[in-house]
């Protein structure tokens, strides 16, 4: 059955630039793809809106700093009047409580999506969030533990939420895509170097201090091995990295880890590695582990949260205990020793990618309950789909 093109406006109100941003862009490109209409609304001169101005994507500027913006709410009221819109999809937990007055506002019949990709710590089941969570149609929960989390911290009905994973392009992800040799030149780094790569925003709780320290440890015992650090700070974080860098330096690592800031060429990147390490304290998914896993490569991760639904242990890389760098630097040794298991890994790691995190097949998915939602005009029916 051939769908109408739909109006969708996608929504991330957070100023950060990380995965949930990323992945909101990505997702508005994808819908864009596949001829509906999209927008994306953030917040003004944001890196979310920068970026998506740079990949032709249609952004509605919101300047959201709390709950309750009269001028805003009217702004965003009409723009869902004027344009018809017909899903808007939330991807930071804030972003409804500015979005369901707004729809009410517009007097509209827009259905409302939220992805949830963070946990909560508190309960959310007051007045203002029963009506604020009452008024979403679905939520999608990127893992098992954010599922468990939504149903145990807000007043979602159970038959709104289902885990619907982030996923990626396995098409563009794929060795016979990317040279491995470019990226690996660009840093100097020779054949026959073992490279161990960790992806990700300079923020407290992802593992930097223990993917450092981890580094001088194996510096130590092999004079081939070699650190690649792509990522930058985001809002407010510059503080952090500097201070991550300070300790590279300050253990003697200047020319054994590098630092490549923020890259574009993931796939080219994620290739350049034999190893990801991926030593997150908590994390509710961990796209740059399918990304890893997509390229063939074998993946040393903390055993934590939404890394379960990700990594087999023993199968597609080695689980290691969050915060030890001692531990990190082991199971690093381990793979970087024995590279028959590394490739086995790696392949396994691919097949994994293919079956669970395809990016056709969660577009498909998104796609059907979009139109799913759009043709319950009064009452929800429960989610039939298996988790």
């Amino acid at each position: 059955m051939i769908h109408q093109p739909l109006n969708i406006l996608q929504t991330c109100f957070s100023p950060s630039w990380g995965g949930l941003e990323l992945q909101a862009l990505e997702l508005t490109k994808q819908l864009h793809n596949r001829t509906h209409r999209t927008w994306i609304a953030c917040p003004p001169k944001s890196r979310l809106a920068n970026e998506s101005r740079l990949a032709g994507v249609n952004v509605l500027e919101l300047n959201v700093s709390g709950y309750f913006h009269p001028v805003v709410l009217a702004k965003l009221a009409r723009f869902l009047h004027d344009e018809g819109v017909d899903i808007i999809h939330c991807h930071h937990s804030k972003d409804i409580a500015t979005v369901v007055p707004a729809v009410k506002l517009s007097g509209e019949h827009c259905r409302i999506v939220l992805t949830k990709s963070m946990g909560s710590r508190i309960s959310k089941k007051d007045l203002f969030h029963r009506y604020t969570y009452g008024n979403v149609d679905r939520v999608f929960a990127v893992s098992d533990v954010i599922h468990k989390n939504v149903l145990d911290t807000t007043p979602v009905a159970v038959d709104r939420v289902l885990t619907l994973h982030y996923a990626v392009d396995t098409e563009m992800f794929s060795l016979s895509r990317v040279s491995r040799d470019r990226v690996r030149r660009e840093f100097g780094f020779t054949d026959d170097m073992l490279v161990v790569g960790f992806v990700g925003r300079f923020t407290h709780g992802k593992g930097y201090e223990e993917f450092i320290e981890a580094a001088g440890m194996l510096h130590q015992k092999f004079n081939n091995i070699r650190f690649l650090v792509v990522g930058e700070a985001s809002y407010g974080e510059q503080t952090y990295e500097q201070r991550i860098r300070n300790m590279s330096h300050s253990l003697k690592l200047d020319g054994i880890v590098k630092f490549a800031g923020f890259r574009k060429d993931v796939p080219d990147v994620m290739a350049s590695f034999d190893i990801f390490a991926f030593p997150s304290y908590a994390e509710a998914f961990g796209i740059v582990l399918i990304e890893a896993m997509a390229m063939e490569r074998p993946v040393v991760s903390s055993n934590c949260d939404g890394v379960l639904d990700i990594v087999v242990d023993g199968v597609t890389g080695l689980y290691v205990n969050p915060r030890s760098a001692t531990d990190l630097a082991d199971a690093l040794a381990r793979l970087g020793a024995n590279p028959e298991l590394m490739e086995k890994m790696g392949k396994a790691g691919r097949r994994r990618v293919e079956e669970f995190f395809d990016q056709r097949k969660q577009l498909n998915k998104i796609e059907e309950i979009y139109y799913e939602l759009l043709e319950l005009p009064s009452h929800l029916k429960p989610i039939t789909t298996a988790r």
